[in-house]
């Protein structure tokens, strides 16, 4: 196997994991086609497995893939989580279970990356504070025991006039200004149905405060993840990845939840914490299953055109022929 990727020419990392292939940390695999990737981390192009070494490591992944936990999925495409390893089963997968380590993952990197503001600034100020406290006689105590709340609001601070990263920004329909959107501006943006798209997001001008114009597509689910990026840090109470993941499953999957959610219109910060925290898990999951889709289509385009030049012996047409003939457990391939 091939240590650098074929598009971009990146390393590829890890060692393969189940596959045997000594590369790999993401791996795709598709059963019925016998097709083997390695996905390079740099540029998220699939990479073909030569085909004699895809056999008995298509089996491996699979076993691996059914051990696994199923953390996104669609009709064609499912995104696993194995020990350390990301595997992405193309066809149709297994129930989908709604594995919350990925959230629970990305609201300790979110907590982290707070307390590497709100830290060094809040050790920072109570060092200097404790200093003119001893010089003041003590009359800025007050001061050093709210420092580490300061801290936080400042961080909100900071993650609130982060732009929002669109194409474009829109004009208002009101009052004719072209909106600069931060990431505080979308609490007060509306989720609402759309029929081109899953949702549409209603946005309120910054400068006359007016619904002035709406984003679909994959710029809503942007401005959307913003905005709840930022609410999240407006709550004292931690919300927990599981919760939000019930929430999800409970009602039918990451596309039913977004079109109660939209179907109700409500603004963001009117949306309850743990609800909050489901529909952005909903839209992660939608976004990145896509791009994976995308992929895939792709990498199977080539796959076809790489396996119809390189299949030439016997044997490998055999072996080929057993593995589209048998299911995913050992039964018959899907009708």
């Amino acid at each position: 196997m091939y240590r650098t990727c074929a598009f971009c020419n990146g390393k590829l990392d890890g060692d393969g994991g189940p596959s045997g292939l000594g590369v790999g940390r993401r791996l795709a695999f598709d059963e019925w086609r016998s097709r083997l990737w390695v996905i390079c981390p740099k540029c998220s192009r699939w990479n073909l497995a030569p085909l004699e070494e895809r056999l008995e490591q298509i089996e491996a992944l699979a076993r691996a893939a059914r051990e696994g936990r199923v953390a996104a999925a669609t009709e064609q495409v499912a995104l696993i989580r194995w020990q350390g390893y990301d595997l992405v089963r193309v066809g149709k997968p297994p129930r989908l279970e709604f594995a919350t380590w990925r959230y629970g993952e990305r609201l300790k990197a979110r907590r982290r990356e707070q307390l590497k503001f709100v830290v060094p600034l809040t050790v920072a100020t109570v060092g200097l504070a404790v200093a003119v406290n001893v010089a003041a006689g003590g009359s800025v105590g007050v001061f050093v025991w709210n420092m580490p709340r300061m801290a936080q609001w400042m961080y909100r601070g900071i993650v609130g006039r982060r732009a929002v990263g669109l194409v474009e920004p829109p004009i208002c329909e009101r009052c004719g200004t072209v909106m600069r959107l931060q990431a505080r501006h979308m609490a007060h943006a509306r989720v609402v149905p759309d029929t081109k798209a899953d949702l549409g997001l209603v946005l309120s001008c910054p400068s006359c405060h007016a619904e002035g114009a709406m984003l679909i597509g994959p710029e809503a689910q942007a401005a959307l993840r913003q905005g709840l990026t930022y609410l999240a840090l407006t709550r004292r109470r931690r919300e927990r990845a599981e919760d939000a993941a019930r929430l999800v499953e409970g009602a039918g999957g990451p596309e039913r939840l977004i079109r109660d959610v939209a179907r109700r219109e409500l603004t963001l910060r009117s949306i309850a914490p743990e609800r909050r925290l489901a529909l952005e898990m909903a839209v992660d999951e939608q976004a990145e299953v896509a791009a994976l889709e995308r992929q895939w289509r792709e990498a199977e385009e080539i796959a076809e055109i790489a396996d119809g030049l390189l299949s030439t012996t016997a044997e490998l047409e055999a072996e080929l022929r057993r593995l589209k003939e048998r299911g995913p457990d050992g039964g018959q391939p899907p009708s």
